[in-house]
């Protein structure tokens, strides 16, 4: 018996349409992890590495199309329905972005935007959710 793939990514092509031009960020790319595996994307600026992560998650803007396939726990989740992908992400695939100034929004407290967070992945009350990201932060 085989092991199930944890991610399976299978000749991904992404492509940004724009009335003038398309932009082909993505073409072919494909790769394959088992539970436990890790895998590090190296390239330059621009050659599609966000973007390729960003494929898994469908967290692509409008004007884009993503052909191939991309299995995520046996799910394809480039045929996912969006309420789908919200339970999703979080849950069994998460991102952890590039730009660091962008990952939290000054205008709200550290506190209530892990809250938040707590909030739409767990099924907890407000009171919990808080007392969870309090005993995150006394960790860090």
């Amino acid at each position: 018996m085989t092991e199930q793939l944890a991610v399976e990514v299978a000749d991904l092509a992404v492509r940004f349409c724009q009335r003038e031009r398309t932009i082909h960020a993505v073409n072919g790319v494909s790769f394959r992890l088992r539970r436990g595996e890790v895998l590090g994307i190296l390239g330059e600026s621009g050659c599609g590495k966000s973007v390729t992560l960003r494929a898994l998650m469908r967290l692509l803007p409008a004007n884009c199309e993503i052909d191939g396939r991309v299995v995520i726990n046996g799910e394809d989740v480039t045929k996912a329905p969006a309420a789908r992908l919200e339970e999703l992400r979080g849950a069994t695939v998460a991102m952890i972005f590039q730009e660091p100034s962008t990952a939290l929004d000054p205008v709200f407290t550290i506190g209530d935007q892990i809250t938040e967070t707590i909030l739409r992945h767990e099924t907890v009350s407000r009171h919990q959710a808080r007392q969870r990201a309090l005993e995150l932060l006394e960790r860090v």
